[in-house]
């Protein structure tokens, strides 16, 4: 009688197919596909910070694997999910390339945790292995030197080949065995050792070998809730980041006509003389849009503008297209010249910008807000500044004369 699923994945890592009965059915449920229970199979459900294998089952494809209490449940994909039947003898193949990819990690992950428990003294709270992995340390910090004596140690055990092997013990007997973390669980306990380096529960699966797990490189880190969170990648993971950062070198080490070691350098360079020449630009359109105050206020004063009250001058500006922060500089070079009230607004985009200088004159939040509902837009402010958008087209023009009228009446 079907008891549990036998785990083939504990002792036979490597193993790519497999033949197995179907001891149970489950039917899709709340959006979930139709699952299978083996009595035993290759495939790794989601476990321990690794995620699951994929691969096909009966030529279905598996699309999730799933712990559940002592069985192993297989969620299939495609509409032939239905035919698979209790009794039934079914083949299992696992994708390989996610599955080693998946071993290289893991592998990684134990290798690392236990230096920088050896380097920094670092213990891992916690990990997660997926397309990016991680490693969270209870480490307030770390500095670049430390990172790189880190992924120094990593990287010499990975070149002394040292053998990785499992086996089952006894809870009782695991702390005996060194291991880097206490076991909380009870009963037979799988042991995953790095040999003279590393000994951890673990049930996930691993290569056999340090030199398999390939280049491990320490990508970045970051704070989080006090601790540190390390990213990494390990084997066809850190050759193909090696990949795309050695085509970006060589590209502008090209366009930069410098030899590699030399592009930083060179981009240095690049990137202030790119400043130098944006700082010259900003004053330069500064000093214009200051001529382009003085003469709307100096055609203004020769009747282009509306008087209000007393000398207060009013004027409408409709722009077209035309950076905001470029827009706002102007109303400030020209409310700070002169007294008077600008109305602008982009006829594109319906952004609507009202500005007045400083002193006695109307609340131009409210005048805002009521011209803005007027043509269905909205917006805000302080009484000597205001902001707000509308639709684009005929809206500006309507929310302009609105306040225009307001402002003059005031």
């Amino acid at each position: 009688m079907y008891s549990s699923t036998e785990r083939l994945y504990y002792t036979e890592a490597y193993r790519r197919t497999f033949t197995a009965g179907v001891a149970a059915v489950v039917p899709g449920a709340a959006g979930r596909p139709a699952g299978v229970v083996l009595d035993r199979t290759a495939f790794y459900p989601t476990s321990g910070g690794q995620p699951h294998d994929t691969g096909t089952l009966a030529g279905l494809p598996v699309i999730d694997v799933m712990d559940e209490g002592d069985d192993v449940l297989h969620i299939l994909g495609g509409p032939g999910a239905a035919a698979v039947a209790v009794g039934a003898d079914v083949e299992g193949t696992i994708d390989w390339r996610r599955r080693f990819d998946h071993m290289q990690q893991h592998t990684a992950q134990h290798v690392l945790s236990a230096a920088f428990l050896r380097v920094l003294g670092a213990e891992t709270v916690s990990v997660h292995l997926g397309d990016s992995s991680t490693l969270d340390l209870e480490l307030s910090s770390l500095a670049p030197e430390d990172a790189r004596r880190v992924e120094e140690a990593v990287n010499q055990v990975v070149f002394e080949n040292r053998p990785v092997t499992a086996r089952f013990v006894e809870a009782s007997e695991a702390d005996a065995l060194g291991l880097r973390r206490p076991a909380r669980r009870t009963g037979a306990l799988r042991v995953v050792e790095v040999e003279e380096y590393d000994r951890s529960a673990c049930g996930g699966t691993h290569v056999r070998g340090t030199a398999e797990i390939g280049p491990v490189l320490l990508r970045r880190s970051e704070r989080t809730r006090g601790r540190t969170r390390v990213e990494f990648l390990a084997g066809w993971r850190a050759l193909e980041d090696y990949r795309r950062k050695h085509a970006l070198i060589a590209e502008w080490s090209a366009r930069l006509t410098v030899g590699e070691r030399e592009v930083g350098e060179a981009l240095d360079r690049l990137a202030s003389a790119a400043q130098e020449r944006e700082r010259a630009l900003t004053d330069a359109r500064r000093r214009l849009v200051g001529y382009e105050a003085g003469e709307r206020l100096a055609a203004a004063a020769s009747g282009g503008g509306v008087a209000a009250a007393g000398d207060l001058v009013i004027m409408k500006l409709e722009v077209p297209q035309r950076e905001v922060d470029e827009l706002r500089l102007l109303l400030r070079e020209m409310t700070a010249r002169g007294r008077c009230v600008v109305l602008a607004g982009i006829v594109e985009t319906g952004r609507v910008f009202f500005a007045r200088s400083s002193g006695d004159g109307p609340d131009l939040a409210a005048v805002l807000g009521r011209a803005c509902r007027a043509a269905g837009g909205r917006g805000g402010g302080s009484a000597e500044f205001a902001q707000g958008a509308v639709p684009p087209g005929e809206a500006v023009t309507r929310a302009l004369a609105v306040a225009e009228q307001e402002v003059r009446g005031a």
